[in-house]
This record gives structure tokens, C-alpha cells and sequence, in this order.
């Protein structure tokens, strides 16, 4: 391959993966919504995290292919993106006990003793994104769902004559610059 065909290589298989995390992070915001999930629900918690791993995942380091670029992110949609991220990393993926201030509560990752006449006990805070903002992800998940597949299209026209022509299945290379576009 080329320098470029290696380039674009490593772009099509980012662009391939984002397309599909942000398919999956759509789908469980709206499966919240269909299925009428209340923010107290037994599933409300995982498939929020959910969201917010799968949507961050394209954006983080990602060893041999780079990450995706925030030039991606329709301008309207920065500040939910960088938050987002930001609770991705300090509450769903992560437990910072340094994270972000939450009014008239404190950090948003807390241990706390409720004592009671009878007994004590321990919980842990969780910050959960509300049905608002839901609506806002599904949107913003869609727009990028639809670049990643424009270019991955494009992309893919582009080398389409690299394909092999003996019927199997191939990887794309994004390991080795001097062998073949499909192994």
C-alpha cells in the first residue's frame, strides 16, 4: 500500500467501529424511551452508562488507528459532546472521587452514610443523565452515524478495486503498510 491507501485504511476501520458505537449508544437512549424507563428502574443505570461508553469509545486513544476527530461534532452539539465525554470519564467509565460539582449536592461521585433512629448505612451517589437529554444523544448519534457512513462509503469506492475477487472474508489491513489493502 501507499502511504495514503495505509492512511485511509486506518480511516474506513475508525470510521466502521465509530458507525457502530454510535448506533449502539443511539439504541439504548431510545429503547429508555420506548420501553417508558424511569430514571429509578433497574436498567436505567447500565443502559445509561452504556450510552455514554459506547458514544465516548471512537473519540479515546486507540492504539494503531488513532481516534476520531472532534471536527466531526456538528457545532450545534459541541458542549453535549465535551460533557459527554467528561461524565463518561469521571462517572460511567470511571469513579473519579475528584469529579465534576453538582448543585446542591457536591461532587457527583460520593459515598454517604444515611443515619437513621434504627440503623446506618452506605450508598453511593450516581449521576444519571435525565429523558431531556436523551433526546439531544439520540439526535446527536444520528448526525454522526451519518458522516461516519458517508465517509466509510466514500472510503470504501475509492479501494473497491483492491477487494479480492476469490470469494472469502479479509481483514482490512491497518497493521502493515507494505501488504495488501484486504488480507
Amino acid at each position: 500500500m501507499q502511504p495514503q491507501e495505509f492512511e485511509d485504511a486506518k480511516l474506513l476501520w475508525k470510521m466502521f467501529y465509530a458507525g457502530q458505537c454510535f448506533k449502539h449508544a443511539q439504541s439504548a437512549a431510545k429503547y429508555i424511551f420506548q420501553n417508558a424507563i424511569e430514571e429509578g428502574g433497574t436498567v436505567f443505570y447500565p443502559l445509561i452508562t452504556s450510552i455514554y461508553v459506547l458514544y465516548g469509545k471512537p473519540f479515546l486513544k486507540n492504539y494503531g488507528v488513532g481516534s476520531l476527530n472532534e471536527d466531526l461534532i456538528p457545532i450545534e452539539h459541541l458542549k453535549l459532546h465535551t460533557d459527554l465525554l467528561e461524565y463518561r470519564h469521571q462517572t460511567y467509565a470511571h469513579s473519579q472521587a475528584t469529579s465534576f460539582e453538582l448543585p446542591d449536592v457536591g461532587k457527583a461521585n460520593q459515598v454517604r452514610l444515611v443515619r437513621r433512629q434504627t440503623d446506618k448505612s452506605l450508598f453511593c451517589s450516581q449521576f444519571q443523565a435525565t429523558h431531556p437529554l436523551l433526546d439531544q444523544i439520540i439526535d446527536l448519534c444520528q448526525q454522526l452515524q451519518q458522516k461516519t457512513e458517508a465517509t466509510k462509503i466514500e472510503l470504501f469506492k475509492r479501494y473497491e478495486k483492491y477487494v479480492p475477487s476469490a470469494v472469502g472474508e479479509y481483514v482490512l489491513n491497518v497493521y502493515e503498510q507494505n501488504g495488501q489493502l484486504f488480507v
